[in-house]
């Protein structure tokens, strides 16, 4: 039976996906890899902010970032927010950054103002308007937390809601030196 739900997991994140209105799903011939791997560099990138300016991956060599891909359309987005919020408050000072990155290729734009500012979000949110990093990250579902090291590095993947916040905790305060 566990198998059987853990066979279902990639479909039902993919069933949170949302085409953009009119567009259709793209027809694959060859297999496509699904998710990122651990243990590699992660895939430089350089978005603009919500807020005006841009952020460049490169440019936070020597902090933990903490990168969430969602949109405001993805109910369990919606769920984790306020536990991002949280680690983003208590972290940030030692070493964590986080970067909301909105599938704004999928997304509202107006819809993504409104949201960040519901949640009152303390961390920057990025816009992926032509989903490049989407893709370079091999996002299929969200939402998707990257967790990298202060040297580039992708130390974990969670696709799907965060289990929490000791779960979270676990991962980050070895990665801060804690």
């Amino acid at each position: 039976m566990r198998k059987a739900a853990m066979a279902l997991l990639p479909l039902l994140v993919l069933a949170c996906q949302r085409l953009p209105a009119g567009d259709s799903a793209p027809a694959v011939s060859t297999p496509v890899s699904m998710g990122l791997t651990t243990g590699i560099p992660a895939p430089a990138f350089e978005l603009d902010r919500l807020d005006g300016g841009t952020v460049r991956l490169k440019d936070l060599q020597g902090k933990v970032v903490l990168l969430n891909f969602w949109a405001t359309w993805c109910a369990p987005c919606r769920e984790e927010m306020p536990l991002l919020s949280q680690i983003y408050r208590e972290y940030h000072s030692q070493g964590l950054e986080i970067l909301g990155v909105n599938l704004t290729s999928q997304d509202d734009f107006a819809e993504v103002r409104n949201f960040v500012e519901e949640f009152d979000l303390p961390f920057p949110i990025l816009l992926d308007h032509n989903a490049q990093v989407e893709r370079a990250y091999r996002i299929f579902g969200v939402p998707t937390t990257v967790f990298i090291t202060r040297e580039g590095i992708i130390h974990r993947v969670v696709v799907g809601i965060l289990k929490g916040r000791e779960d979270v905790e676990k991962t980050i305060r070895p990665l801060l030196g804690r």
